[in-house]
């Protein structure tokens, strides 16, 4: 139950060091918002697949080890990710709010489910998106 925990603190915590950017930012590219809408899908995809190698591949920084610990001790993961704003962005990254809610069902203990609010960074690797931190 420790790490289905330690999961859901990953996806509610800022990344050390990040702070909040000033409220103006340069306007969007209208072609990011699609990439960034592809990239949150497969990030939940992943999530909810309890595959650790998976998110990795969407986020590059995560600690897969702690992660296929925690996807362990669950049963499932529902994750949903809606709201999405791109805040700023360009060819090569956006800056992007999201709400996450989450709907963890544990090998034992009872189903929890959270939703936070996230601003994340993407950035394009290649031919596609990866998230590269978490803001808030």
């Amino acid at each position: 139950m420790l790490a289905a925990g330690l999961l859901l603190a990953w996806l509610v915590q800022p990344s050390p060091g990040l702070s909040a950017r000033s409220a103006q930012q340069p306007a969007s590219d209208p072609a990011v918002e699609p990439a960034v809408r592809e990239a949150l899908q497969r990030y939940a995809t992943a999530l909810e697949s309890l595959d650790a190698d998976a998110v990795k591949k969407v986020q590059p920084s995560i600690d897969v080890d702690g992660l296929k610990r925690a996807f362990g001790e669950m049963r499932s993961l529902d994750v949903d990710i809606d709201n999405i704003r791109v805040l700023s962005g360009d060819r090569a990254a956006a800056r992007v709010s999201c709400r996450v809610t989450q709907t963890l069902t544990p090998k034992a203990g009872s189903r929890q489910t959270s939703t936070v609010t996230r601003v994340l960074r993407l950035r394009r690797q290649d031919s596609s998106w990866i998230i590269q931190d978490f803001e808030r």
